[in-house]
């Protein structure tokens, strides 16, 4: 039977790497210490989310349709910190002041997430966890020599389409800490505005998904990005069970 982009946007979420056992465990708190999972997550996935303009341009340049490039430059123009005012007002609902994260790059958020959990060293590309490297050269792999339509189940099906869901957890964990909200709104930011992102590389996957190769392309990008997500959560659930343990004994 034939699949549909709803059939694949379904798969998507029943993956594990959206339902991990490590996202499970933060939301509920069942960690041996959360605020130094959430710090050691922090540290990690900065040297991923570093990288998403790139990811984005990398599809982008994939595309040949002009109103596709479009559409997702205005993704780009979002990640770089500009707005509408239509979407600060909705932010604004959620409680997400616009001097928080006007003109400021969501890397930088993130960054600012980074320090508040206590990292003060600036961020060493050399000395990257192998974990961490794999994951981006593997997913950036994926984008730079797929197939158009295998990009985009990568950052779309298999990225975009489960961000408001994997960062559910995380905020649930927050809420439970001492953070300011300006330090933490790279996760509201996310789960209101990718919305949008999400919208709009469905609307384009939808193209290709009208013959049998780039469906296939299609899912295939995607079960790629979920599966190397979920391997990078099981490396950062062993550590969160293992390291925080570990830290506790050297300090006593």
């Amino acid at each position: 039977m034939s699949l549909s982009i709803k059939d694949l946007i379904e798969e998507s979420l029943a993956h594990r790497a959206v339902n991990h056992p490590y996202l499970k465990a933060l939301g509920n708190g069942d960690l041996p210490d959360v605020d130094w999972a959430l710090r050691d997550f922090a540290d990690h996935y900065y040297g991923y989310s570093l990288h998403f303009p790139r990811y984005l341009t990398t599809v982008i340049s994939k595309l040949e349709v002009p109103a596709h490039r479009t559409s997702l430059l205005q993704n780009l123009t979002e990640e770089s910190g500009h707005y509408d005012e239509e979407e600060l007002a909705e932010l604004a609902a959620i409680g997400v002041q616009r001097e928080w994260i006007e003109g400021i790059p969501h890397p930088q958020l993130f960054r600012r997430f980074r320090e508040a959990t206590g990292i003060t060293t600036p961020h060493d590309p050399e000395n990257e966890a192998i974990e961490l490297v794999c994951w981006r050269e593997s997913f950036l792999a994926t984008l730079t020599y797929g197939t158009a339509a295998e990009a985009l189940g990568a950052l779309g099906l298999g990225t975009e389409n489960i961000v408001s869901t994997i960062y559910v957890p995380f905020v649930q964990a927050i809420a439970r800490t001492d953070l300011a909200p300006r330090d933490t709104v790279f996760f509201p930011l996310h789960t209101a505005v990718d919305d949008h992102h999400q919208e709009a590389l469905e609307e384009i996957s939808l193209a290709f998904a009208a013959t049998p190769s780039g469906k296939g392309d299609l899912r295939r990008g995607m079960i790629k990005a979920l599966s190397l997500r979920s391997s990078f959560w099981d490396w950062l659930h062993e550590r969160a069970l293992t390291k925080a343990g570990q830290r506790e004994l050297a300090l006593a």
